[in-house]
């Protein structure tokens, strides 16, 4: 199954990174890498995430990375968008995980 990435979870990455690099830039990329492995693992386990509750919709689910943040994606017939990256104090938003 493909993957595909919003430019809002691109973004997304992209502030997470400038944030966290401003302390320590090997735990930032650190997290980066794990952010794609788990979104690689998607491809033969597609529905290991959570539905994302705000929304049931059994097609949106959510993974826990490190614990403190979530990626939100949706399953489609032949691919998966990563919909946004959030951190998980963050409040849900649904503007942000609405398909581009």
């Amino acid at each position: 199954m493909r993957i595909v990435w919003s430019s809002i979870s691109q973004r997304k990455i992209n502030e997470i990174v400038d944030y966290d690099s401003k302390d320590n830039v090997n735990a930032a990329l650190a997290l980066v890498e794990e952010f794609e492995n788990r979104v690689q693992h998607l491809k033969n386990y597609p529905r290991s995430g959570q539905m994302v509750p705000a929304l049931n919709d059994e097609m949106v689910r959510q993974l826990v990375v490190q614990s403190n943040y979530l990626i939100i994606y949706e399953i489609n017939q032949d691919h998966i968008d990563i919909l946004t990256i959030r951190h998980a104090r963050q409040d849900e938003d649904e503007s942000d995980i609405k398909p581009e």
